[in-house]
């Protein structure tokens, strides 16, 4: 498979340690945050080649955390999976991450993902540590425009930020292979916070 991330071990691990320092800085404070991201209809990037069908434009997007697992939601336009050959990715900054995407999303900052294959075949990857992780089937659901996964968080492990300071961006794409694949951001160019559930 695929990953148009184009980072190698040796230059994610030097880019988390010289990140390391200001990392904790910029977390966002656990109190107060919000998390659902509500994202405007037919926002598709100017940058993305594919057809602009439904299932590709997000409408809202969350994550949560209980202590255990985190819970990954978001809801499309049509039905999630409809376009052969979609993805659903989000990104989550643990605190080493990396805008990775170039000038069509330079706020944009992970250094973990989420992929999600209508098609069968989920999986995580951490880009610090270099390892990708299948999910088993029972971890990822579909209930017409809705997708939601479950991540152990023993897959997550914090990178800077405490672990329910995380920050998510979900994308949508056609493939993974190349940044013109992808469709549309939630948040536009920025991250969102995780909602910590007592």
């Amino acid at each position: 498979m695929l990953y148009p991330f184009n980072f190698g071990r040796g230059a994610v691990a030097a880019a988390a340690l010289a990140l390391a320092a200001c990392s904790n800085s910029t977390a966002p404070t656990t109190t107060s945050r919000a998390s659902l991201v509500n994202d405007p209809a037919n926002d598709f990037i100017p940058s993305f080649t594919g057809a602009h069908t439904a299932d590709l434009d997000v409408r809202s997007m969350e994550v949560s955390y209980n202590g255990t697992n985190y819970h990954f939601t978001g809801t499309m336009a049509g039905n999630a999976g409809s376009t052969l050959g979609s993805f659903y990715v989000w990104g989550v900054n643990r605190g080493a991450g990396t805008a990775r995407f170039g000038s069509i999303a330079t706020n944009v900052l992970f250094d973990f993902v989420v992929i999600v294959n209508p098609a069968g075949g989920s999986s995580v990857r951490d880009f610090i540590t270099g390892v990708a992780t299948p999910l088993p089937p029972t971890a990822v659901s579909f209930t017409g425009p809705r997708i939601d996964v479950d991540v152990p968080a023993s897959l997550m492990p914090a990178q800077g930020f405490a672990a329910d300071a995380y920050t998510t961006n979900l994308w949508p794409r056609t493939g993974l292979a190349s940044s013109s694949q992808i469709a549309d951001f939630a948040p536009d160019n920025s991250n969102a916070p995780v909602r910590r559930i007592p």
